[in-house]
């Protein structure tokens, strides 16, 4: 039987974890494990088979480096494998004592005695095997150990599945919350924010208009006729425009201007540093545009109309709305197809 060196003289020997895809808060402690047996078991090698990935591999070995043979943890895989095997089919406790005389029982001619365990996962299914492995004769005086490691190495398992379900639900939980956070604030049919965001946008602004004394208008905007538009051409087609005029209004807006869909076919557009003719020069390019589109269609034809006014410290955000409402339904009074000042 093949003698250990001290284990405070030897360097474990381990694959890197990128071949294993075990996590180093597993791998180190069964790499201390499989030391500690193999010094325990005097036996020149001892390893951890995994097979329940695309292909069998030592995740974990230990060997003697004083010993000439296995030279490397690809030999050392070579030796183990049929025996292993073995293991894993059975689901039991496997030992081969001396097969001086029986070498097929090993599973390689070079191995005359073998101790291996299998490695389940919580759910019973095959992890791997953990044996131990001479090419001499080998009572194993101290085979129980084995038995008291796998049972450490299984809870090691289980604990990291549990870990990985917890990581893999925790994802999706933070995922489901993004995706609900977002339709929360966002109009599904326009892609814009909702009513939702306006307060503490609108206050944000509000704040930085009283520091800097810049001009900030605001435009309520709504299409005429859209009712009845969406009532003769059908519920598509009538978000196809809506979705068209969100399209027309961003496009024509800079990146820290603000656009809201209000509600039903209602725009609210909130601009920075903009005077409020600036603002109409906006709301008039896209009034035309939409006029220009939808001159062909089935009277009442669906235009474009709006109320325009600037904030004026130390005004409410309910007086702001109030105000564009009322401008707003003074342009539908007015004959729609217009902006409304104030």
């Amino acid at each position: 039987m093949l003698s250990s060196p001290a284990a405070e003289n030897e360097t474990p020997e381990t694959l890197p974890p990128e071949r294993d895809g075990l996590p180093h808060d597993i791998h180190i402690p069964w790499q201390r494990m499989v030391s500690l047996l193999r010094t325990l078991l005097e036996a020149p090698v001892v390893l951890i088979v995994r097979a329940d990935g695309p292909e069998t591999e030592a995740v974990v070995i230990d060997r003697d480096k004083a010993c000439p043979w296995p030279s490397n943890e690809t030999a050392a895989l070579s030796l183990a494998e049929a025996f292993s095997e073995k293991v894993m089919a059975t689901r039991a406790r496997l030992i081969v004592k001396d097969a001086s005389k029986k070498p097929e029982e090993t599973g390689h001619p070079r191995l005359k005695a073998c101790l291996g365990e299998p490695l389940l996962h919580a759910d019973g299914r095959v992890f791997g095997a953990l044996c131990a492995l001479d090419t001499a004769p080998n009572p194993f005086v101290h085979q129980a150990l084995l038995t008291e490691f796998r049972h450490a190495m299984e809870t090691h398992l289980t604990l990291m599945e549990t870990r990985d379900a917890l990581v893999r639900e925790t994802a999706l939980r933070s995922d489901l919350t993004e995706q609900w956070t977002r339709e929360a604030i966002t109009d599904a049919v326009t892609g814009l924010p909702n009513p939702n965001t306006f307060p503490e946008r609108f206050h944000q602004e509000i704040a930085r208009h009283t520091r800097a004394d810049h001009p900030l208008s605001l435009i309520l905007c709504g299409l005429d006729h859209f009712q009845k538009y969406n009532d003769t051409r059908g519920q598509a087609a009538g978000d196809a425009l809506l979705a068209s005029l969100a399209e027309l209004f961003t496009a024509r807006l800079r990146t820290h201007d603000l656009i809201w869909r209000w509600s039903g076919d209602q725009f609210f557009l909130l601009l920075p540093d903009t005077p409020l003719m600036g603002a109409v020069e906006v709301v008039e390019a896209v009034r035309h545009i939409v006029e220009e589109k939808t001159r062909d269609h089935t009277p009442p034809q669906v235009t474009l109309s709006a109320g325009a006014t600037s904030y004026t410290p130390p005004e409410t955000e309910e007086t702001c709305l109030t105000r564009c409402n009322t401008l707003l339904n003074a342009a539908k009074k007015k004959g729609r197809n217009c902006v409304i000042l104030g």
